[in-house]
């Protein structure tokens, strides 16, 4: 690929951005664009990246009349056909989950709080902790690699160049706190104390920045091993 290709984010929501998975972007000198889908950016040919990340969203795979999904759907399935690698995160990470053949389902109670994972790859997903925060869960698809889980759902999984990690490798403080503020029932559902998560995400900055930065160089550097090796000349 051209040196001049560069890393798209599909952003979802202003409280969901690129975080630390974006400060990476930016620390190996990639060109980076954001396309806000609820804004109504509508990004066409994925093959002028070399990279698409899909990013989170409180918006559910399962709900038709969310305005952009067909049209994310469509784009990440052009992304796939032309091996554009997908790196997809919690929301993104269904998004693929279903491009790929699989289903998504609802939790009985939304999975949130830094949590350790059950990882079959530590070289590639850590065991943790991780920061989860979802109300769905995709099932792993039919040619993918299973990396990591939990005992409610899946959270990690590869297929050829493609990553979906069920986590939010990219929350930082702030994201966090907004999520806290905006979705107060889903933590109590959760039975989780917002202070206390947020404390934890506080201290946890430094490690969380790390972890993401070498999730996403998994991803740039080839995700599969299992696959053609695929490396971007980024």
């Amino acid at each position: 690929m051209s040196e001049d290709r560069r890393v798209l984010f599909l952003q979802h929501q202003d409280d969901c951005g690129p975080g630390y998975l974006g400060d990476r972007v930016r620390e190996l000198g990639l060109p980076m664009d954001v396309a806000h889908l609820s804004h109504g950016d509508r990004p066409a040919d994925p093959s002028r990246w070399s990279l698409v990340v899909s990013l989170g969203s409180d918006d559910s795979t399962l709900d038709s009349s969310v305005a952009y999904l067909d049209h994310e759907r469509a784009f990440l399935a052009e992304a796939v056909a032309a091996d554009v690698p997908v790196l997809g995160v919690c929301f993104g990470a269904q998004m693929l989950a279903t491009v790929l053949g699989a289903s998504v389902r609802t939790l009985e109670r939304p999975e949130i709080g830094w949590l350790d994972v059950e990882t079959r790859r530590p070289d590639v997903v850590g065991s943790g902790p991780w920061l989860v925060w979802h109300l769905d869960a995709f099932a792993c698809p039919p040619d993918a690699e299973m990396l990591a889980s939990t005992d409610a759902a899946v959270q990690a999984f590869r297929q050829g160049p493609h990553l979906g990690v069920q986590f939010h490798p990219e929350a930082t403080p702030e994201s966090a706190g907004a999520w806290a503020a905006k979705y107060p029932k889903a933590l109590a559902a959760a039975g989780i104390d917002r202070t206390a998560l947020l404390d934890e995400t506080d201290r946890r900055q430094d490690e969380s920045r790390e972890r993401a930065a070498a999730l996403l160089d998994e991803v740039v550097n080839g995700v599969s091993s299992a696959g053609a090796g695929t490396t971007l000349d980024l």
